[in-house]
This record gives structure tokens, sequence and C-alpha cells, in this order.
């Protein structure tokens, strides 16, 4: 009794699956006929509704990572293909697909040492793929294009750093020079205040009490040459002045006898 019904449920579970994978087979066609008219959404939407009646099904999953990818759904995409690549059922070339539509993911976002990882095993699975290793050899030509790059980037940086610090010391000889300068300056500054009183400035001449002016020396002399030498410069002072009042007063005398026309 308890066999005949062990059987019945087997019986009945085998139906349920077959059911499911006879619906997921018309999803799955009707998900191909809307992609072969480039209608890839709607078709994203029938392999998904294939997918929840097998979620196994290797052609669902490889038909809904193909319209994913024509939407630009990387990521998406990619999930769907490694749930081939990890299904015990999957042959050879269907991990071989699924390598190499991941690998072509990556070379459509310019990640080029991905997608030389990918197709490389895409070429265990199919060394003979014609596909497969023309995009194997791109990728690989991208990727030392970019190595390149990057080197010539790190270089430059390394350039700059070099132009940078080699500015620097030129700077700070010219602080060096500045504050030698400086020292220098303070230091005459310092012999010139020493020195104060001692001939560097003029001193404030004077005339000392009971002097009758008799019997004077060279000093007075020079007082006296001095003294007419700054009477000789307020006069030509005042002459100047003169001249340029007197230029002035003409100027607005030819400018009162003009006529108005």
């Amino acid at each position: 009794m308890i066999k005949n019904i062990l059987f019945f449920f087997f019986l009945v579970t085998v139906f349920v699956s077959v059911c499911a994978q006879s619906d997921a087979k018309d999803y799955i066609i009707g998900g191909n006929q809307l992609y072969a008219q480039k209608d890839y959404a709607k078709a994203e939407l029938q392999y998904k509704q294939a997918l929840s009646k097998d979620a196994n099904s290797i052609k669902a999953n490889y038909n809904l990572g193909n319209s994913l990818y024509h939407q630009k759904k990387y990521d998406e995409s990619r999930a769907h293909y490694y749930k081939i690549i990890k299904n015990i059922k999957s042959s050879k070339a269907d991990k071989h697909k699924a390598f190499h539509n991941i690998g072509k993911t990556y070379l459509d976002e310019n990640e080029p040492e991905k997608a030389v990882q990918n197709l490389k095993e895409a070429l265990r699975f199919n060394p003979y793929d014609e596909q497969t290793r023309y995009n194997y050899a791109l990728a690989r030509k991208m990727l030392e294009e970019q190595k390149k790059q990057d080197q010539n980037k790190d270089q430059q940086k390394d350039q700059n750093k070099g132009d940078k610090n080699q500015e620097n010391p030129e700077s700070g000889d010219k602080n060096e020079s500045e504050q030698e300068k400086n020292k220098g300056n303070q230091q005459n500054q310092g012999q010139g205040g020493n020195e104060e009183g001692e001939g560097n400035q003029p001193k404030d001449q004077q005339i000392t009490k009971g002097s009758d002016g008799k019997g004077q020396d060279s000093r007075n002399a020079m007082n006296k040459e001095y003294q007419e030498g700054v009477l000789r410069a307020l006069e030509q002072q005042e002459q100047e002045t003169l001249k340029k009042i007197i230029s002035q007063k003409a100027k607005k005398v030819r400018t009162n006898t003009e006529k108005d026309w």
C-alpha cells in the first residue's frame, strides 16, 4: 500500500515537472520570436516567465542573458551566464558560449583584463572557435594599450613631482640669498648706528655766545659756505615759483581773450 502511494507521488512530481518544462518551453518560444524582432524588453519578460516555471533551464538563462546584453544590462546578463556555468547539466558548448558572452560584456565595458580572463576560459572549452579567438586577441591588445597608458601617466606624475622638487630648491636658494642680504643690511645698519654722530649725518650749526667773528677757523668758513649755498638754493626756488605763477596768469589771459564762434 505504501509503495503504491509513493509511486503515485512520484508520478505526480514527474507530471508537474513535465508540465512546467512544457510551459517554460512555450515561453522560450515566445521569447525567441520577440528576440528575432529585436524587441529585447518583451523577450526578457517571456524568458523570465520561463524561468519561473523552470529555474534551471539552460536555454531560458542563456537567452535571457542575451536579451539583457542587448539592453546593456551587463551585470544582470552575466548573472544568468554564470548560472549556466554552475549548472551540472551544462555541456562544454554551453559553458563555452557563457564564458564567451561574459568576456564580450567586459569588452563593451572597456575592462580588457576581465575580458581576457573569461575569453581564455571560453577557449578552454572550445579552442577552435574563431569569434572567441578574435575577441581574445582584441582583449589582449586593449589590455596592453591600457597598461602603456597607465605607465605613461605614472611617468608623467613622476616627472611633475621631479619638476616641483627642482623648483623648491631654487626658491630655497633665493630665500637664502635674500636672508644673507638682509643680514648684510642689518650689519650695515648696526655699523651706521655705531658711527652715528661722526660725520654720516649733518649737525646743526650753532653760533657760540660771545663770538665776535674774529680769528674764525676753517669750521666757521665751512659754515658760511653752507649758509650761502642754502640761500642761493632758496633764491632759485623762489624764482622758479615766480615763473610758474607768471605763466599761469598768462594762460588765463589767453583763454579770456579768445573769441566765441
